[in-house]
């Protein structure tokens, strides 16, 4: 029993002084990703039924062995382009993937398509579910090496959210966008409750916060096809804009009153509204259709296995109906990453050596 118990203690002592060794390291430690279908890697590959799922073809065709893996995407996401700008030999995986917690050594990845802030805006993961699966995996790291290595490692960490966005595209299906009292309600509302969320993973030792914004949403291919000219849903457009705002301040709330709060904050918004305005500069040749569907902007029906699908690829923001394409994706994480125009206060590069 005794030499039981000290082997115990032997592997324990080992566990901190490794993770305590990542956590020193000039590279982030782990990468712990949260949100919606911008950000899931397969998640929704665990639920029951046939709704939500991204894990068949053409999806992931671009990926390494043209392999669908759930991504809502013909390829990578922007969670993985970051995770090979901070040195990960591939990005961290979905949480409902894991067998063991060996595999979350260097990140887990929450995302759900579907999900959202709120609890009724989900037909798969919420949020709220997600952090509670983020517990279980701090409650685990805690035991395996102890509180003090934990913290360090935790406080190291990055934290990438992408969310809101199914939030406001169940209030535009189910109330419209004409009376401005309700959307500032609604805002108040959703930001309200995703500070709560972000100070539940403060309490839970995360301290670098990596938060994209809510980007044309109102310019989806789907959306399109309901406006005279493919033209966006502007009412939609202007909401987001409203997200945006008030999760900014947000941020700056808890960075003013959470000791070691630090952020970037990704103007998804902004960046993309660059993009449309000079789509060639950057590589795109069309910037309203959908690249895998059927019908008028490839728009009217869900990217399917027997959906066509264009060949240049890199040339579409959109890939289906609703999701960007990989280049898209690749886009945003440079401009994420190092780009000082649309990243606030920080960049995420210098987030990560803060």
């Amino acid at each position: 029993m005794e030499r039981k118990m000290g082997l115990l203690l032997l592997t324990a002592a080992f566990s901190a002084a490794v993770f305590t060794q990542m956590a020193a390291s000039t590279v982030v430690p782990a990468i712990y990703a949260f949100g919606d279908s911008t950000t899931d890697v397969g998640n929704n590959n665990f639920l029951p039924g046939n709704q939500a799922k991204a894990n068949f073809p053409p999806y992931g065709i671009d990926f390494p062995r043209s392999r669908p893996t759930g991504r809502y995407s013909n390829g990578y996401l922007v969670v993985d382009y970051m995770a090979k700008k901070l040195k990960y030999n591939k990005s961290p995986p979905a949480y409902l993937s894991i067998s063991n917690d060996a595999q979350a050594n260097r990140g887990v990845n929450f995302a759900s398509g579907g999900s959202g802030i709120f609890d009724a805006t989900n037909f798969s993961i919420s949020l709220n579910q997600q952090i509670k699966y983020f517990k279980g995996i701090t409650r685990r790291l805690r035991t395996r090496i102890g509180g003090r290595a934990a913290h360090c490692f935790l406080s190291k960490s990055l934290f990438v959210f992408s969310t809101g966005s199914n939030d406001m595209f169940r209030f535009y299906v189910n109330f419209g966008l004409k009376n401005e009292t309700q959307q500032q309600l609604f805002i108040g509302q959703l930001t309200g409750q995703f500070r709560n969320q972000l100070e539940t993973l403060y309490d839970l030792g995360a301290r670098k916060f990596a938060v994209f914004g809510s980007s044309l949403i109102g310019c989806i291919p789907i959306l399109r096809l309901g406006v005279p000219g493919a033209k966006c849903v502007e009412d939609l457009n202007n909401l987001s804009q409203q997200f945006n705002r008030a999760t900014q301040i947000v941020l700056r709330d808890h960075a003013s009153t959470l000791k070691s709060f630090s952020y970037s904050f990704i103007n998804s918004y902004d960046f993309f509204t660059l993009v449309s305005s000079q789509p060639l500069k950057y590589g795109f040749t069309d910037i309203v259709s959908a690249c895998c569907g059927s019908g008028r902007l490839n728009a009217e029906s869900e990217c399917r296995p027997n959906s066509t699908y264009c060949f240049n690829r890199d040339e579409y923001i959109y890939w289906d109906r609703v999701h960007p394409t990989q280049a898209t994706y690749r886009l945003i994480a440079l401009t994420a990453y190092r780009g000082r125009r649309y990243a606030s206060p920080v960049t995420i590069k210098q987030l990560v050596g803060l």
